[in-house]
């Protein structure tokens, strides 16, 4: 897949990048949205996109923003940190869904302020050459939201582009949105979540050398930072995967600020532990999967009794990780 990232000008209008006009001389079937998460009702634009694209063989585009866009986030209150996923896992989660092309719009104040109709006739026209658009019944675009799918019918039909609104996909009879997934990891549903998704919650980081406190009591952990901007999951210990250099290990999980050795931690951190295996893997990345969740996190009155809840939650991680098997090549 190949991934388009568009400047903004000196005269704050939008550049394309070298070789992009010419990458497309017959078109494209574009989706638009935000596509936070890439959830399944997600799934159900861009499967609509792919076919689209292949009947009429010109390329499938998703277009994105770099970040969240204002307007989006006062609409659905949605605060920094809350992403479900950065823009390179969005961007992976494309071409994993057989996406031919990404273009990505930096979010300025230039952007912001376009007139709805300004924003598909200069940029989705114009410069994406779009001939066919895909996008969700509940879409908005343009300057304080005022575009949404009727003008953008009527627009399409205007100028000879197809145009496509997707229903959206229901779970439980309620509309799966990136909100609620959002306020299922934030409360611990983390399996909810993943049924949502489509796909398992995940965390990547560089390993980091810390206080060892995990080592000297037996329990060696490895510890990552919550990537910038990435929602962050209610505090407590989860059934897991760590993986590292292409190979799978089940795993214990804790999140949180570590109250029963840390009194004054206040950035919460995640600590995964293998079990059967023993690992130096300090200073190298890894992503740690989350299954299930198995208890909130508490502060113990002594480090004895955090050992011996620790000894527990290992054996329930245990006997999940037996149940729900071991091959877990699935993830990715």
């Amino acid at each position: 897949m190949r991934i388009w990232e568009f400047k903004e000008g000196n005269s704050g209008f939008l550049t394309a990048p070298d070789g992009f006009s010419e990458a497309a001389v017959n078109g494209r079937a574009v989706a638009l949205g935000y596509f936070d998460g890439v959830h399944m009702g997600h799934r159900q634009i861009l499967n609509l996109l792919k076919k689209s694209a292949g009947e009429r063989s010109i390329p499938s585009m998703v277009h994105t923003f770099s970040s969240l866009p204002k307007s989006k986030s006062e609409a659905s209150g949605v605060k920094e940190g809350s992403l479900l996923t950065t823009l390179s896992e969005k961007c992976s989660c494309f071409a994993r869904l057989g996406m031919d092309e990404t273009a990505i719009f930096p979010f300025s104040e230039k952007v912001a302020s376009l007139h709805a109709m300004e924003f598909l006739q200069h940029y989705i026209k114009d410069l994406l050459h779009a001939k066919v658009i895909v996008a969700g019944e509940d879409y908005r675009f343009g300057q304080n939201r005022g575009g949404d799918m009727e003008l953008l019918s009527f627009w399409g039909h205007e100028n000879g582009i197809e145009v496509f609104a997707v229903p959206p996909v229901r779970h439980n009879n309620q509309i799966i949105s990136s909100t609620w997934i959002r306020e299922c990891i934030r409360s611990g549903r983390i399996t909810t979540a993943n049924l949502l998704l489509g796909y398992t919650v995940s965390y990547q980081g560089v390993v980091q050398h810390g206080r060892h406190l995990g080592r000297t009591l037996g329990f060696p952990t490895a510890n990552i930072n919550i990537e910038g901007g990435k929602v962050i999951p209610a505090y407590g210990v989860y059934a897991s995967v760590l993986l590292t250099n292409d190979v799978f290990y089940h795993a214990v999980t804790s999140i949180g600020l570590r109250p029963t050795v840390n009194t004054s931690e206040t950035v919460p951190i995640i600590e995964t532990m293998v079990y059967d295996h023993t690992l130096d893997i300090y200073d190298q990345k890894i992503q740690v999967f989350l299954l299930s969740f198995i208890r909130p996190e508490h502060r113990f009155p002594d480090i004895n009794h955090l050992k011996d809840q620790v000894k527990k939650d290992m054996d329930e991680v245990r006997d999940y990780h037996n149940l729900h098997g071991s091959d877990y090549s699935n993830l990715l």
